[in-house]
């Protein structure tokens, strides 16, 4: 079961409700899902209750919106499982970190809620950084990638990456892949001189994005 620093509990889905119950929470899940992924995590109830076709009444009883936002973490979650085992069986290992950052990415143009959540969520970094930990560690043993690279680094140069989609996603949707290309060329073992400074700690990374966290949610 799936816990979201975000909400701190778990939702499950009644086991008995009639048809049209179902039916209603089923709309308002799909409706939610959508409305967080056009106009992101601060979009109003109301805008998805009316996407859902049901009376507020109807929406908060169902789901508060830390309830809907766990909904969409739980999916996010086992979408991310797969193709990270997909890449963690890839027999090269840095087309296998390649590919996961790619489509970690790609998913952020889809989806603004994502890439938002990413930045927000202790929960969802300490995922994604598990997950960059273990494709990183094996690429570094293949000797593909510079052995002074952290996982955190990867975390905040992914960071930085989906925000560009903020700042050009509509003049230029293609540039975030022009920056990644940059980051992934700095990652490969080939560069020998040695990273300035120290990496951060996950502890100074959750520090420093705990402040900006706390500005109001835009939705990425």
């Amino acid at each position: 079961m799936i816990y979201s620093a975000y909400v701190g509990t778990s939702v499950e889905a009644p086991r008995c409700l009639r048809s049209d119950a179902r039916e209603n929470r089923d709309r308002i899940l799909a409706a939610a899902a959508q409305a967080f992924a056009d106009e992101g995590v601060g979009v109003s109830m109301i805008e998805i209750a009316r996407r859902a076709g049901v009376g507020n009444a109807t929406l908060h009883r169902n789901f508060t919106r830390e309830q809907l936002i766990e909904e969409l973490f739980r999916d996010w979650s086992g979408r991310r499982q797969a193709v990270a085992e997909a890449a963690m069986a890839d027999p090269d290992p840095w087309h296998g970190l390649v590919s996961f950052l790619e489509d970690f990415l790609a998913e952020g143009t889809r989806n603004c809620a994502i890439r938002a959540l990413f930045a927000i969520s202790p929960a969802w970094r300490e995922q994604a950084r598990t997950v960059l930990g273990d494709l990183l560690s094996r690429a570094q043993q293949a000797g593909s990638v510079r052995a002074d690279l952290t996982a955190v680094d990867l975390t905040i140069a992914l960071i930085g990456v989906s925000r560009t989609m903020d700042i050009t996603g509509d003049s230029s949707p293609g540039q975030w892949r022009r920056h990644l290309a940059i980051v992934l060329d700095g990652m490969k073992a080939c560069h020998t001189q040695r990273l300035p400074g120290l990496p951060a700690s996950p502890e100074q990374l959750e520090c420093g994005l705990r402040e900006w966290a706390g500005r109001p949610l835009r939705g990425g």
